[in-house]
C-alpha cells in the first residue's frame, strides 16, 4: 500500500515536470529517423537544409501562434510537419490536427508519411496506449475506432487527420497544434460551415499556448490563400550571400544565366540541354556557380517585423535553395514550359514558389479581328478532329464547330445561329444538317464532327434531353456548367437520369473560361494556339466577325472575398454584349478534352497525310477496347476511322 510520501514522489516525478525547452529542430536532430524509401534515409540532419531550422523552431517560440510557409515543392515541408508532430507527441503531448485538401489525401499521407515515421523513430514507436490491451502508436490495429488511419492516440494526446472538405472532422474536437498542408488547394468551404482553416482554428481558442502551421505552394495571383497569409506575417525570405559584394539576395530565375543547346524537330518542338547555369548578382554583376552559392552563407531576412506583435512568422523558400533540386533541372523545366501558360504556372508555383499571374480580360476585340487567317479550304491543313458545341436560347440555337490538331492547336471552323423556337422539331432538324455533314480539306478528304456538347441549362431542357437521347449514338451529349473555384473543366460525369436515361457531363466553367482567356493570349502559332478564319467567297460567312470577338472576351475574371473566403468569379464586362461565343469555346475545349484518351492522333494524321511530330509518336498509346467510345458516322474518306 502506497504512503502519502510515495504518492507525492510519484506525482513529482510523473506529473509536475516543467515545459520542455527542446525545439523542434533539436528534437529532430536527436531522435528523428528518415525511413527507407526516401531519397536520404537514416538519421535526420537539419544542417542538410538549413532553411528548415527557423521554420521548425518557430513552433516553440514564445509568443508565436501562427507559422506560415510559402514555398516551392521539394523543400522538405512534409518532414518539417512530421517533426512538429513527433516533438509534441514525445515531449509535450497535445491534441494535434493535420488538414489535407481531401480526406483521401489525408489517408494517403497517414499511410505513406506518418506511419513510417512512427515505425522507424524509436521514441515514437515506444509510445503506447491501452485500449483493450497494449497497442503501438503507429500500427493502428485496433478495431474499436480509437486508433485508425485518421486518428492515432498517444499518451496525453491524439493525432487527428482530416480533409478540408469535412466539416465534421474540422469542428469536432479542441486542438492545440494545427497543421494545414497545401492550403491553396483547400475546398472553398467545409460543407456549409465556411473556410476550413478558420473553422479548425476555432478549436484552438481554449489553449493559451496554441500554434498553427500553414504550408503551401502558391497558385494564382490574387487568389492565393498562402500568399495572403504570408503577407500578414513577418515575410522572412531565405537569402544567399554574394561571394563578391557580400549582399544577401533571394535567388530568382530572372538572374539565372544559362548556357544551353536547343534541338528542334521538323514540327518546331524544342528540347533543351542545360550545359551550365550561373547566378548573376544584381548588385555587383559577378557570376557564380550553383555550388559556390549553395556553399555561401545563407539566412532569413525579415521584411515585416511588426507582425511579431501579432504572433505570426511567415517564411519564403524557393527551389533554387533546395538541396534536392538542381539549377539545371529547374531552368530546363522553365525553358521548356515558356509559351505554354498551363506549364508555366506549374513551374512558377512549384519551382519558383511564386504566384502566377493569369490573363483575366482583354480590352479590345480588334486585335483578334485583325489576326484572322485565310484558310485554303473549309478545313485547313493540321486539323485532325472536329468537335461541336451548342448553346440553347429561347429563340435560337447557337453553335460552333472547332478543329483540333497536335498539341491542342485549335482552328475555328464555323460559328452560326439557327433561328427558331427550340420547342419546334424543325430547329433540331436544321442542327442535324450542321452536325451530320462532312467538312472538306483542299485535297478532297473530309471529316465529320466526332462529338458534340449541348448545354442543358437553358429554357428548353426537356427538348435537349430528348435530342441527346435520340442521338447518343452520334456522340451528342448534354452538359451542365457549374461555377465556383477549384472545379476542373471536366468535373464529373453524372449517372443516367431515370426520366431520360442519358448521362450528363458536368463542367467547371470557371476553369474553362480561364483556359480560353489564357489561350487567346498566345501569340505564337502552334501548341494551344487559337486560329480564326476570314470569310471566304467560296465558303461564305464563317461567323467570326466583330460581334463574335466581343462575345468571346465578354467576361472578366474578378477576385472577391465573401465570408472571409477568397473567390474567383467571372463577370460581364458590359451588359449589352452576349457571351455565347465564350461559352461555346469553353464547351468545345471540354469536348476535345473528353475525347483525348480515346483518339489515335497519330493514325489520323497518317491517314490525312499530315506530318507527325516525333514527340507525338513517342506518346502514342492505343486505347483499350473497353475505353473506346462508339464511332460517330464518318465521311467516306481516308480519315473515316478515327478510333
Amino acid at each position: 500500500m502506497r504512503t502519502a510520501i510515495d504518492l507525492w514522489q510519484y506525482i513529482s516525478r510523473k506529473g509536475l515536470k516543467p515545459l520542455p525547452k527542446t525545439s523542434v529542430s533539436e528534437w529532430a536532430d536527436e531522435y528523428r529517423v528518415i525511413s527507407q524509401g526516401n531519397a536520404e534515409p537514416g538519421r535526420w540532419r537539419t544542417s542538410r537544409a538549413e532553411y528548415q531550422r527557423e521554420i521548425m523552431n518557430a513552433f516553440t517560440q514564445t509568443g508565436i501562434h501562427r507559422v506560415v510557409v510559402k514555398s516551392a515543392a521539394q523543400i522538405g515541408k512534409s518532414d518539417i510537419m512530421n517533426n512538429v508532430i513527433g516533438r509534441f507527441a514525445h515531449l509535450d503531448p497535445a491534441a494535434i490536427m493535420m488538414i489535407q485538401p481531401t480526406i483521401e489525401m489525408a489517408q494517403d499521407y497517414s499511410k505513406t508519411r506518418i506511419a513510417p515515421m512512427l515505425r522507424d523513430t524509436k521514441v515514437l514507436n515506444n509510445l503506447f496506449f491501452t485500449v483493450k490491451g497494449k497497442e503501438d502508436f503507429g500500427t493502428a490495429k485496433t478495431r474499436d475506432g480509437n486508433n485508425t488511419i485518421l486518428s492515432k492516440i498517444f499518451p496525453g494526446g491524439r493525432l487527428i487527420m482530416c480533409g478540408s472538405n469535412s466539416p465534421a472532422g474540422l469542428a469536432s474536437r479542441p486542438v492545440r497544434v494545427l497543421l494545414a498542408d497545401e492550403v491553396d488547394r483547400f475546398a472553398q468551404t467545409a460543407g456549409t460551415e465556411g473556410d476550413p482553416v478558420d473553422l479548425a482554428s476555432k478549436r484552438m481558442t481554449t489553449f493559451w499556448n496554441h500554434v498553427s502551421g500553414l504550408f503551401s505552394t502558391p497558385t494564382t495571383e490574387g487568389a492565393s490563400r498562402i500568399e495572403t497569409e504570408y503577407l500578414a506575417g513577418t515575410q522572412e525570405e531565405w537569402r544567399h550571400q554574394c561571394p563578391n559584394c557580400g549582399e544577401y539576395h533571394v535567388l530568382r530565375h530572372t538572374e539565372m544565366e544559362c548556357d544551353h543547346e536547343e534541338s528542334r524537330d521538323k514540327d518546331g518542338n524544342v528540347t533543351y540541354i542545360m550545359k551550365k547555369v550561373e547566378w548573376r548578382c544584381p548588385d555587383c554583376g559577378f557570376k557564380f556557380s550553383e555550388r559556390q552559392i549553395k556553399d555561401a552563407p545563407q539566412r532569413y531576412e525579415m521584411q515585416n517585423p511588426i507582425a511579431l506583435e501579432n504572433g505570426t512568422r511567415s517564411f519564403f523558400v524557393n527551389g533554387f535553395s533546395s538541396p534536392w533540386l538542381t539549377w539545371n533541372g529547374i531552368m530546363k523545366e522553365w525553358y521548356e514550359a515558356k509559351g505554354d501558360p498551363l506549364r508555366e504556372q506549374v513551374v512558377v508555383n512549384t519551382r519558383f514558389g511564386e504566384t502566377y499571374r493569369l490573363i483575366g480580360a482583354y480590352d479590345d476585340e480588334m486585335q483578334f479581328l485583325r489576326r484572322r487567317e485565310k484558310y485554303e479550304a473549309e478545313l485547313p491543313r493540321g486539323v485532325l478532329l472536329l468537335t461541336a458545341a451548342v448553346d440553347v436560347q429561347g429563340n435560337r440555337l447557337e453553335y460552333e464547330i472547332c478543329g483540333w490538331g497536335f498539341g491542342e492547336e485549335c482552328w475555328g471552323i464555323q460559328k452560326g445561329i439557327i433561328p427558331g423556337d427550340p420547342d419546334r422539331q424543325r430547329v433540331w432538324q436544321l442542327l442535324d444538317g450542321v452536325l451530320d455533314r462532312p467538312y472538306h480539306f483542299a485535297d478532297g478528304n473530309s471529316l465529320k464532327v466526332s462529338r458534340t456538347f449541348i448545354d442543358t441549362g437553358g429554357l428548353s431542357t426537356q427538348n435537349v434531353y430528348l435530342y441527346c437521347r435520340k442521338n447518343l449514338h452520334k456522340q451528342r451529349i448534354g452538359i451542365k456548367g457549374r461555377g465556383g473555384s477549384g472545379l476542373p473543366l471536366i468535373w464529373r460525369y453524372s449517372k443516367p437520369s431515370k426520366e431520360y436515361g442519358i448521362p450528363l457531363v458536368i463542367l467547371g466553367v470557371n476553369d474553362g473560361k480561364q483556359q480560353v482567356m489564357t489561350r487567346l493570349g498566345l501569340e505564337q502559332k502552334g501548341q494551344q494556339y487559337f486560329h480564326f478564319p476570314m470569310d471566304d467567297s467560296h465558303i461564305g460567312q464563317r461567323g467570326y466577325d466583330q460581334a463574335y470577338f466581343k462575345g468571346i472576351i465578354a467576361e472578366q475574371r474578378k477576385v472577391t472575398r465573401k465570408g472571409g473566403m477568397i473567390q474567383v468569379v467571372w463577370e460581364p464586362i458590359s451588359k449589352d454584349v452576349r457571351n455565347e461565343p465564350l461559352d461555346l469555346r469553353v464547351y468545345n475545349l471540354a469536348c476535345m478534352k473528353s475525347l483525348l484518351p480515346h483518339i489515335n492522333w497519330v493514325k489520323i494524321a497518317e491517314m490525312l497525310g499530315v506530318n507527325v511530330p516525333e514527340e507525338a509518336r513517342k506518346k502514342k498509346v492505343k486505347p483499350k477496347a473497353a475505353e473506346r467510345p462508339k464511332r460517330p458516322p464518318q465521311a467516306k474518306s481516308r480519315s473515316m476511322n478515327l478510333y
